[in-house]
């Protein structure tokens, strides 16, 4: 072996980005698979399991073209966390993966409410009872699929499952995901058996918890056979996407800060222990290190918001055309003249924790034109973005700086809007795609020893660009998120009585 790699496997929504970094965080492959996300039904969305492994081998084989087997030191998978994929004894998944941006389950989320008080469940998991969690959609599959239910040995995320298929051992995940899955009991770092209990959910379902760094699973004779990959390589367990976006986007220190901009979006800082939101607009969830906790605040749809807006409202299917977008759109000044966008099209998290809002263009009169809607569908995702930095900064975790990751990262207008917003310096990723990747390569190189520790890891990565705060666009977005803020409250009864008819209209 010349100069060690680490492969990377990161199973996102869209499809897995499989990268291969250096020591010094450069990466020296990128490549991404596409798949489908299925969405059979208003609120539903799902992932094919053979889909995404099927994307997986193909990636490795490119990777695999590039770069020599013999010069790889381990492998590590990252995914979509808050999902549910039901597994049976050998393995072989019952059921599509329920990813995190559906949300089917709200009959679920008020069984579990009436079993367990709101406090009482929030301050075990660091969770609000939601829809988007794991856990209720483990009784959605109890009331909805039973055979798939009962048949199933382990409830798992689509990174567990990967690491399974490379390994052969399945029924493994890490403290990261399990967080998500809104049954891990934070302080203890153990399944919240209570909870379990209390719904009726045996605990053999739950697989066993591993640091996200164990490199004790090595590629067995099977996987290397459909990857060309060395059988024997060590995998390392690895973490879910938001845990290792962390590791890849900023220092490992308490306070640390990053922003991504991606399907679902979010603000995330680093804490020695969760924090309880007197409103439980945020969430905490274990970090890659088991000592720390990340704080969260998270937007359902961020650059999915972006997308939709772009094709369906403004005739703009092609994403290199973009740029034209965003041209337009610094045509106007910040505000857009009055117009607001909620990117709400698949319900929200942070702050209003509901299934039942749904996307929302208003403020438009005669004197607009498609400029003001352009850029008021830029502003819509990052005021919601702003609006998790302030709630972050109300308990104690200031931002002062931070690191923009994502595609929306690619976006100079998103880097300064965000700055000004938010009144804080603004740093963008030197891979601002591949941060997840790295972050889950930094795991895998603290399990072999390629790193001495997650702080020397963080020490080599690296700024493209930097955005200041302007004063006079702060105090118009802070004009504009006065208004902003108050619109999901105002509208909320709207909201419901439109998913009423929504729901009517499906049955």
């Amino acid at each position: 072996m010349s100069e060690p790699l680490i492969l990377t496997l990161d199973a996102g929504t869209t499809g897995v980005k499989c990268a291969v970094f250096r020591k010094d965080a450069s990466c020296v492959f990128r490549r991404t698979e596409s798949y489908p996300t299925l969405y059979p039904r208003p609120g539903w969305a799902q992932q094919r399991p053979g889909d995404i492994l099927d994307a997986t081998v193909r990636s490795i084989r490119a990777a695999l073209e590039t770069v020599s087997p013999a010069d790889l030191a381990a492998l590590v998978f990252t995914g979509t966390m808050n999902g549910c994929l039901p597994l049976d004894k050998d393995g072989n998944p019952l059921y599509d993966n329920i990813i995190h941006s559906d949300a089917r389950t709200e009959t679920e989320v008020r069984r579990i409410a009436s079993l367990i008080p709101l406090q009482d469940f929030y301050r075990i998991t660091g969770n609000r009872i939601d829809v988007h969690s794991g856990l209720p959609k483990y009784l959605w599959l109890r009331s909805h699929e039973p055979d798939v239910y009962h048949s199933a040995r382990w409830f798992v995320n689509i990174k567990d499952y990967l690491y399974g298929c490379a390994t052969g051992q399945f029924g493994r995940t890490d403290y990261s995901d399990a967080s998500l899955c809104s049954c891990l009991d934070l302080r203890k770092k153990d399944w919240a058996w209570g909870i379990l209990n209390t719904l009726g959910i045996p605990s053999e379902k739950m697989p066993d918890l591993f640091p996200s760094s164990d490199v004790s699973g090595r590629v067995t004779a099977a996987f290397s056979r459909m990857t060309d990959l060395p059988q024997g390589l060590p995998v390392a367990v690895g973490g879910g996407d938001g845990a290792c976006a962390a590791h890849g986007a900023r220092k490992h220190e308490n306070g640390a800060a990053y922003m991504n901009i991606g399907s679902s979006a979010w603000v995330s800082a680093m804490s020695p222990s969760p924090v309880f939101d007197r409103e439980e607009r945020l969430f905490s969830y274990i970090d890659l290190d088991p000592e720390a906790v990340n704080v969260c605040g998270t937007v359902q749809c961020g650059a999915a918001a972006f997308d939709w807006a772009a094709e369906h409202l403004l005739g703009v299917s092609e994403k290199k055309e973009y740029a034209l977008l965003e041209q337009t759109a610094r045509t106007v000044a910040p505000g857009a003249e009055g117009v607001f966008f909620l990117p709400t099209l698949m319900g929200e998290r942070t702050p209003w924790w509901t299934s039942q809002a749904s996307g929302t263009l208003i403020g438009l009169t005669l004197y607009h034109e498609r400029k003001h809607i352009v850029r008021a569908v830029y502003e819509g995702v990052m005021q919601a973005l702003s609006f998790c930095g302030a709630i972050l900064q109300e308990n104690g975790l200031p931002c002062a700086s931070l690191m923009l990751i994502g595609g929306g990262a690619d976006s100079a207008l998103w880097g300064q809007m965000a700055a000004s917003m938010m009144n804080t310096e603004v740093r963008v990723h030197q891979t601002p795609r591949e941060a997840s990747s790295l972050g889950a390569a930094f795991a895998a190189g603290v399990g072999i020893g390629l790193y001495r520790d997650y702080e020397e890891a963080a020490s080599y990565l690296r700024a493209l660009a930097v955005f200041e705060p302007d004063p006079e666009e702060h105090s118009a977005y802070q004009a504009q998120a006065k208004v902003y803020r108050r619109l999901y409250p105002a509208m909320k009864e709207a909201y419901c009585l439109i998913d009423d008819h929504q729901q009517s209209c499906e049955s």
